[in-house]
């Protein structure tokens, strides 16, 4: 009896945890892999230095913060839809921060 108690207690925490979980808005997550040519002709160079000092005041809070050329534009995609909502950043500010790492990886 204690068991069934104690995994429906777990079950319960698992269900509030994941619903506390941030998750990445619709916009973020529907974005497309793009290359550097389509990025760098959709942004202007102020809004990819938008992009580099919103990386640099939000990433380096939690981490060190990585090379843009250390990852390829998929990965960075793959990256920055994972880590915009943990930043708290708006889907706004979460596209600039994309540009700006695709524009400059590998």
């Amino acid at each position: 009896m204690k068991t069934k108690y104690l995994i429906i207690l777990g079950v319960v925490m698992a269900t509030f945890m994941a619903s506390c979980y941030p998750k990445a808005s619709q916009v973020i997550r529907s974005l497309p892999v793009e290359s550097k040519a389509q990025i760098k002709a959709q942004y202007d160079q102020g809004q990819l230095a938008q992009g580099q000092q919103l990386f640099i005041s939000n990433c380096a809070k939690c981490h060190k913060l990585k090379d843009p050329e250390s990852k390829t534009p998929e990965q960075w995609n793959k990256t920055v839809k994972r880590m915009i909502p943990r930043a708290k950043l708006s889907d706004e500010q979460g596209k600039l921060v994309r540009a700006y790492l695709i524009a400059n990886a590998k």
